[in-house]
């Protein structure tokens, strides 16, 4: 069955799949395009863009960025007027300025807008708050930005229009897994150095006895007959939690520092099929 061409992302995040998307394809069953896709940890959704399915939910505890693909959903063309003009008037003294306005407003289609520039703006991608919720990453001199066009955000739209958007902890979705359900799980990823930039999604961390308790919610998905693709770490306490399931291993480029470095680290791709 030929696939539909490929919706690019447009936004960066931290440990996103766009690099590999193309790997990640050829570990899905040969019949997703008859089963509900479910991806609790959504970022930038470059799988979920890939395979474009029909019957969908989508979600992430980050509230920011659901709410943003929200707005791109209902109104795509007036969040692509705002990011225009953040296009036409970039550059560091704007983006503190955006950054300060971005931090004391809410959600709307010129919040969604302001979103997409500070993410395509800012050092690295990296979305990263402070426990107050303050989102505090540095300008990333990376002029000009590559900002979504219209066109791609009505194409973005329409895709995400026949999506369940949800807001909200995986554990939620997990609990309603259906046989038949396929899902992709991409977790924020334990640190592999002590300055890892993986995990600051959101005010919380995902820690060890996270990656342990979504292991238990997994085995659980597994015996209610549902699929499932995880990608993760690899580190022994992943090996050793999902020891019972399809391991395979694949090499990446990522920042795993807070230095401006890109270093290959292997990663897993675990499915109970």
């Amino acid at each position: 069955m030929s696939r539909p061409l490929t919706i690019k992302p447009i936004l960066r995040w931290a440990g996103g799949k766009s690099k590999i998307v193309q790997y990640l394809i050829d570990f899905l069953p040969d019949d997703i395009a008859e089963r509900r896709y479910v991806e609790p940890f959504l970022g930038a959704a470059s799988l979920f863009l890939t395979v474009q399915p029909e019957n969908s939910i989508i979600s992430d505890l980050n509230a920011h960025l659901m709410n943003c693909y929200k707005c791109v959903a209902e109104k795509p063309k007036l969040v692509y007027m705002y990011v225009r003009q953040h296009a036409a008037r970039t550059n560091e003294s704007y983006y503190y300025k955006v950054r300060e306005v971005y931090n004391n407003s809410h959600f709307s289609a010129a919040q969604a807008a302001r979103f997409i520039y500070l993410n395509k703006t800012c050092f690295n991608g990296i979305f990263r708050v402070n426990l107050k919720g303050v989102f505090n990453v540095p300008y990333g001199h990376k002029e000009p930005p590559a900002l979504p066009t219209e066109s791609h955000l009505i194409e973005l739209s329409k895709l995400l229009a026949r999506a369940q958007m949800m807001t909200g902890s995986y554990t939620e979705i997990l609990s309603e897994a259906k046989q038949g359900d396929f899902f992709y799980l991409d977790p924020p990823y334990p640190p592999l150095n002590g300055t890892s930039f993986f995990q600051h999604y959101t005010p919380d961390r995902f820690s060890s006895a996270d990656q342990q308790k979504l292991a238990n919610k997994i085995s659980e998905i597994d015996r209610a007959g549902s699929r499932f693709l995880l990608s993760n770490a690899d580190i022994p306490l992943i090996r050793s939690l999902y020891r019972q399931y399809n391991i395979r291993n694949m090499n990446v480029r990522r920042w795993v520092s807070s230095k401006s470095i890109k270093h290959n680290v292997s990663e897993l791709i675990i499915t109970n099929y």
